[in-house]
């Protein structure tokens, strides 16, 4: 079995922790029983990583989740968006939010490997929460559509997804194999997840936007 050198070694750690730096709405512990590292991100969060010991994870209702990795560089990562409704102008506004969260995690991994060819991505979320503690109409499946049509017009192959439907999901994603698990919650969290997402989507309501986003 080969090993890394030590000058391998030392660089993999200062990348690890340059990457780490870079985390948004991540917390991190050790679960002895899967023997490692859980990052569990938030709304609003993005984590990329290379180490083979760390999992991914986040919990999900109407919000979406994409899983990029590179196989051969053994490297990936997920955000967690919600897009916002304005008004009628709906998709003009999740299109911007949703372009910065998904630019953010694919540039993150650009930076590293500089092979957007290799990306190959996951999808999950987009469900149908039913609670009117979420004033918009579909959100759930504006945000499938959205990231969908977005990774194909950014030539990102989408391997897999499971989208859609009335049940909140939690996902473990494994960043440096893009091995991925899904499980539905049930309802006794329902209120709790909507309840989240639409603080953040007030949130963002209330935030001006820096800049422009051009989807691309």
């Amino acid at each position: 079995m080969m090993t890394d050198s030590p000058r391998t070694s030392t660089a993999r750690s200062v990348l690890r922790r340059r990457l780490e730096r870079q985390d948004v709405a991540a917390n991190r512990y050790h679960d002895r029983r899967l023997g490692a590292e859980i990052v569990n991100i938030v709304v609003g969060g993005c984590v990329v990583t290379d180490d083979p010991n760390v999992v991914i994870t986040t919990t999900l209702g109407s919000c979406v989740a994409a899983c990029l990795y590179d196989p051969v560089a053994e490297i990936g990562g997920m955000n967690h968006f919600l897009l916002p409704d304005a008004g009628t102008d709906t998709l003009s506004l999740s299109s911007r939010y949703g372009a910065t969260a998904m630019e953010q995690l694919i540039n993150r991994l650009l930076a590293v490997t500089g092979r957007r060819d290799r990306l190959r991505a996951k999808l999950f979320g987009g469900a149908n929460v039913n609670l009117t503690t979420l004033r918009t109409a579909n959100i759930g499946q504006r945000n499938v559509e959205f990231v969908m049509e977005y990774l194909a017009t950014e030539g990102i192959p989408t391997v897999s997804w499971d989208v859609g439907g009335a049940s909140p999901r939690a996902v473990r994603f494994f960043p440096t194999s893009g091995r991925s698990q899904r499980r539905l919650i049930g309802d006794d969290t329902l209120h709790d997840i909507a309840r989240n997402e639409s603080s953040y989507m007030e949130h963002l309501g209330r935030t001006r936007i820096e800049g422009d986003v051009e989807l691309f």
